[in-house]
């Protein structure tokens, strides 16, 4: 079982492949759909709202991108805070853009998405509305989902996001925490994609390497500019 981090998103590399479909929600400026392009050549979708991000992604025949923001709504109001990304949840920052809203059922539906190898959520609060009202259908037809919830900026947000992953969980999928503090890097897989004894391992055991990789990657980076001070 190869187990792959980018930009604080665990998933598991072994299923996927140039067949796999990939959805990146919230894709900035491609960074990860670049990852994923360049390492399994797969087929992805990639979502992103702020037009100047948008206009970064690199585009070609497997990669198709989305000037959307994922909502109910057909039309929403992001907030644009300086030092945070763009976010629907927070209104409290007057630098505010209007983008066109779509639901995951109606991207998945209007590509003839019949199978998601894997879902990428990060879209700053976002994905509380998406998970709390995405259809049964949708979710059982996905393999996994790596998501960032964003719990580490609005605290707030923990209780929604604790029945958020029961009702996954009872949908038939494994949830693993990478993450220590908060549930900003988690993990659901579809239980008969992997054993229980796989499930143990990385639930209760490699998720604690990732957390001392991240304490010492930070020591390194603040030792690094420490240096460049002084």
């Amino acid at each position: 079982m190869k187990i792959i981090e980018f930009l604080n998103h665990n998933f598991i590399a072994d299923f996927l492949s140039e067949n796999s479909i990939i959805i990146d929600l919230g894709g900035n400026r491609g960074e990860f759909t670049k990852f994923i392009f360049e390492n399994f050549n797969s087929n992805i979708y990639v979502v992103e709202p702020i037009l100047e991000l948008y206009n970064q992604i690199f585009d070609n025949l497997k990669i198709k991108k989305f000037n959307y923001c994922i909502s109910n709504y057909k039309k929403v109001e992001i907030s644009i805070p300086k030092n945070q990304c763009a976010t629907v949840y927070d209104k409290n920052f007057e630098n505010k853009i209007i983008c066109k809203g779509i639901t995951l059922e109606e991207l998945i539906k209007q590509n003839n998405i019949s199978k998601v190898d894997l879902l990428k959520v990060d879209i700053e609060g976002a994905e509380i509305e998406m998970f709390e009202t995405i259809p049964h259908d949708i979710l059982k037809n996905i393999n996994q989902i790596t998501v960032e919830f964003h719990d580490f900026l609005w605290p707030e947000l923990k209780l929604k996001i604790k029945k958020i992953k029961k009702m996954i969980e009872n949908n038939g999928f494994y949830c693993i925490k990478f993450s220590i503090k908060n549930n900003g890097d988690i993990l659901f897989i579809k239980k008969d994609l992997i054993s229980k004894i796989e499930y143990f391992y990385l639930k209760y055991f490699y998720r604690y390497i990732v957390g001392i990789k991240r304490v010492l990657n930070r020591l390194f980076e603040n030792i690094r500019l420490w240096k460049i001070k002084n």
